[in-house]
């Protein structure tokens, strides 16, 4: 049974009912056809359907937005907050929005009503159903910037995230129709704060309507203000600092400043409006709040997303924090509907295992609960790295999602389920964009002011068209840039010494001193400058081979790796170098005596051995040289004070690509070389999250993880930045078509030769593959139902439990027959003994046609022991004809998924999994 803690919303739509089953293979074929006939998904973005917009701006239109205004015009009942007597506040024994002091009410009137001679205050959300961990788009409009003495706007928001209200029983009550502001996430300081502040604290100070009431609590170290507003979090514990200081990230058990999605001061333009991404949490990230509906722990299935508008004025008369009363009671609120965290299919359906591809996750996340509901079986999905999962093949009944095909004579189908991407993801704050001066022209690159202004509408302060080429991505991975050389000093590598040419070249400063990337990025770069090399996985992915794959037939970026100048005379820092010079060998005597020389009078730290590169690497998704280190800090007595900062402290490897969006939406380097000598024991932690203002920080993640979490993407371009394109459902899919054969029957790879004017060239086809030589009867039509699902609800984009979330292209026309087609075949298996000759009824590659696509996966994996060549690509299919896409549907699906995972039982063999596994059940009739 559900704790009794947990809440759903009241009213929420009934469940969906089982359909009926399967009346036999041949049905389940012929359905299989005639939804592809009359459902294709649609090719490129659709204005009319909500979610195929993403791609490298960053930003999505969905079908549940919100807009409130504060004045109350046409908002929805739960999100009206009454400016009058109506508008009883909570913790003040009773008293209303009229009892708030008269000054401050007069300037919230004036400043945000809708007489203020621009509308009155009005706040955007731009989805509020569905949700999960994500951002959302927070924008506002209509306030009075009430202009301070330098003439600057000093109206602002501050926005955070609430629980909602317990009830009588001190339990979530899910009937509330607003939030009780104990409940809210905010007094840690967001990016955009300062600690010091009272009014960015939970600070109530002497506002006169906590009197009488059961927050009044006066400070022992100012008998005149009370206590910090508690915090309650959704198990009901309460924590309240009783000795007067804030509420900090260093005393709050359930938030920090570095986990915190508050905005502390979130400001207006010269036109009083603003644009931001709000990064909403789930219970898995917040605790405290609890998000999203699970069974086995307290949980709401609403959430509040909460704004309090504020001047200078009204903080003169009043600076306490946004959850004081008074100030509470001008807030704007919007109910936010989570999906469910977890939930349970019925316990006598067996329960299906698959491992595979992290690319997929996020797809999975969404088709698990429908596939319960209109499949009647429970799936399970652990990611793995793609190796490992290309090894349980081997297992009987196993189902995996790879890119590449498997080694060896595996007698394997291979069913397209999904077109994924790798992207260079984003956190810029533009700082062109923040305030014109006499120097912007001249600087960030624009003809004029009405170029700047148009460029600031359209940015909403993040840089949101960078452009990379292979040389200059390969360059950021190989700590090539003076300022990435860190923890390494000048003195123990002097070749990186600033301006010096005792060894040649001198290093290039910075990535924004590069002629290069200044060529393709000539304005708007904001800060851009202080990029660090991207936060990467440390999970062996065939998305990071896909990386090395592209910067390797570049024949720039691989002339590069291999020790050759670029046409400004930048060369690679030579531990990364292959040094083979094979683009430059008039030149590779003098490169190689130069290297050489930088390697010999280096300190490289005691134990390292050097050895020149090869790529890809063997050993890591993204190679990483232990070539220099900060030193360790002696004590007066001879002990270490504090141990010597190593290259992986500096940058180190998060978990996966989703980890790595995390990291990039909350401007979060992947860091690890703050010290900490108050802790216990002393040692390095996580650097600070950086400040709103001055975020500059790329990721490599994939296409679903970055429209996630709204974040712009790069463009990739070829070496001159002639063509340049950004990860799309368009490009995605223009790069299917273009794909190359591998020598494995239905396995695909992308071209060697990128198409930048149409194809994105890190496109990645994920695949089903079955093992038909060691598959069950059952589970062969287990899997069959499976496919069947996702080869047809399961391409429709949108946000609803059980579609293509956005960040993935629907399958092609051609990919779809080919999935019709391996459906067919599972369905007609009847075990182990006959599945050799299964193989032989799939439709040839040769026929596959209806979309200019043939089906696809990337090049094969190489053996864990093959040296690291780049292997040339086979001679490219001839391109079927093109057939006229057929308008989609919209799915009927559940509306939740689970977001948190159960822990399942594995074989042996991947109990070494990399990644923790991930299970999701179906809903308990």
């Amino acid at each position: 049974m559900p704790l009794p803690w947990n809440t759903r919303q009241a009213g929420a739509r009934p469940r969906q009912q089982h359909g009926a089953r399967w009346a036999s293979p041949l049905a389940a074929a012929a359905a299989v056809g005639a939804l592809l006939l009359v459902s294709l998904p649609p090719s490129s973005a659709d204005p009319t359907v909500p979610g195929t917009d993403w791609g490298p701006r960053g930003s999505m239109v969905s079908d549940t937005a919100a807009t409130v205004a504060w004045d109350n015009t046409d908002n929805a009942p739960e999100s009206t907050v009454p400016r009058g007597n109506q508008q009883q506040l909570p913790h003040t024994a009773g008293k209303t929005y009229d009892d708030v002091d008269q000054r401050l009410r007069d300037s919230a009137t004036r400043a945000f009503g809708p007489g203020n001679g621009l509308g009155g205050l009005s706040m955007s959300v731009s989805q509020t159903r569905n949700l999960q961990n994500q951002s959302v788009t927070v924008s506002f409009t209509g306030a009075d910037p009430a202009a301070g003495s330098n003439g600057a706007s000093t109206s602002y928001l501050q926005v955070f995230q609430c629980w909602g209200k317990p009830g009588t029983d001190n339990k979530p009550d899910p009937a509330a129709n607003e939030p009780d502001p104990s409940t809210c996430q905010f007094g840690a300081t967001g990016l955009d704060g300062d600690i010091s502040s009272t009014a960015h604290q939970r600070s109530l100070l002497n506002d006169p309507l906590v009197r009488g009431g059961d927050w009044e609590a006066p400070d022992p170290s100012s008998p005149t203000m009370n206590l910090p507003a508690p915090f309650q979090a959704v198990t009901g514990e309460e924590t309240r600092i009783t000795d007067g200081f804030n509420l900090s990230e260093y005393r709050n058990p359930f938030f920090s400043r570095t986990s915190t999605n508050e905005f502390s001061r979130f400001m207006s333009s010269e036109q009083g409006a603003g644009s931001r991404t709000f990064e909403v949490q789930s219970g898995a990230e917040a605790s405290g709040m609890g998000c999203g509906y699970r069974p086995d722990a307290p949980s709401v299935a609403k959430c509040w997303l909460v704004a309090v508008p504020r001047t200078a004025a009204m903080d003169a008369v009043l600076p306490a924090g946004p959850l004081a009363p008074s100030l509470w009671a001008m807030r704007l609120q919007v109910p936010l509907h989570f999906q469910d965290v977890a939930a349970v299919c019925p316990t006598d359906q067996a329960a299906t295992l698959s491992v595979g591809s992290e690319a997929l996750s996020a797809a999975m996340k969404s088709w698990i609960p429908a596939v319960c509901d209109t499949k009647k079986f429970t799936l399970g999905f652990s990611p793995l790295a793609d190796l490992q999962a290309r090894t349980q093949l081997q297992q009987p009944d196993t189902l995996a999602f790879i890119t590449r095909p498997a080694a060896g004579d595996l007698n394997a189908l291979y069913v397209p389920t999904a077109l994924a991407g790798v992207v260079v993801a984003m956190t810029i704050d533009n700082a062109c964009t923040a305030a014109f001066t006499q120097y912007t022209l001249a600087d960030c690159g624009y003809q004029d002011k009405a170029e700047w202004e148009a460029d600031k509408a359209r940015s909403a302060g993040l840089v949101r068209d960078l452009k990379l080429n292979a040389r200059l991505l390969a360059k950021l991975l190989t700590q090539s840039y003076v300022q990435h050389t860190a923890p390494a000093s000048a003195v123990e590598a002097p070749f990186t010494k600033p301006g010096s040419t005792a060894y040649g070249q001198p290093m290039t400063f910075s990535i924004q001193n590069d002629p290069e990337f200044r060529a393709l990025n000539p304005k708007g770069l904001g800060s851009s400058g202080n990029l660090s090399p991207p936060v990467v996985e440390g999970l062996r992915s065939d998305a990071a081979s896909a990386v090395w794959d592209w910067l390797l037939n570049d024949k720039d970026s691989r002339a590069f790796l291999n020790g050759c100048p670029d046409p400004s005379g930048m060369t690679i820092n030579p531990f990364y170098s292959t040094r083979t010079y094979s683009e430059c060998q008039e030149r590779a005597t003098e490169l190689d005596q130069q290297a050489a020389r930088k390697v010999a009078e280096t300190k490289t730290p005691d134990g390292f051995t050097y050895a020149r590169q090869s790529y890809p690497s063997e050993g890591a998704a993204y190679p990483q040289v232990y070539w220099a280190q900060k030193q360790a800090v002696m004590a007066g007595d001879g002990s270490i004070a504090e141990p010597a900062l190593t290259v992986g402290d500096q940058y180190s490897r998060v978990q996966d690509m989703a980890a790595a969006a995390q990291n990039t939406v909350r401007a979060q380097p992947a860091s690890t070389t703050s010290w900490c000598a108050d802790c216990s024991p002393p040692a390095y932690k996580s650097v600070a999250r950086q400040g709103y203002g001055s975020r500059s920080i790329l990721s490599i993640t994939d296409a679903a993880s970055a429209a996630k979490f709204q974040l712009p993407t790069a463009q990739l371009c070829n070496v001159s930045g002639s063509q340049c394109i950004g990860a799309t459902a368009s490009s995605l899919q223009a790069a299917a078509g273009q794909f190359e054969p591998t020598g494995t029957p239905g396995a695909m790879r992308p071209a060697n030769v990128p198409d930048y004017t149409t194809a994105y060239p890190l496109t990645l086809p994920i695949y089903g593959v079955v093992n038909l030589a060691s598959v069950s009867q059952t589970q062969a039509a287990t899997f069959a139902q499976l496919f069947s699902y996702i080869s047809t609800e399961g391409q429709k984009t949108g946000f609803r439990s059980g579609m293509l979330p956005p960040g993935y292209a629907p399958l092609t026309p051609a990919l779809l027959q080919l999935a019709a087609a391996g459906i067919q075949t599972l369905q007609g298996i009847q075990g182990p003994q006959q599945a050799a000759a299964a193989t032989t009824d799939l439709m040839p590659m040769e026929s596959v046609s209806g979309a200019n696509v043939v089906p696809a996966v990337l090049a094969p994996a190489a053996p864990a022991a093959a040296a690291a060549e780049v292997v040339p690509a086979a001679a490219p299919a001839a391109a079927p004809a093109a057939a006229a896409a057929v308008p989609s549907r919209t799915a009927a699906t559940s509306s939740a998924w689970p977001q948190y995972t159960l822990v399942i039982g594995l074989v042996a063999a991947l109990a070494s999994a990399a990644a923790a596994p991930l299970l999701a059940r179906g809903r308990r009739r």
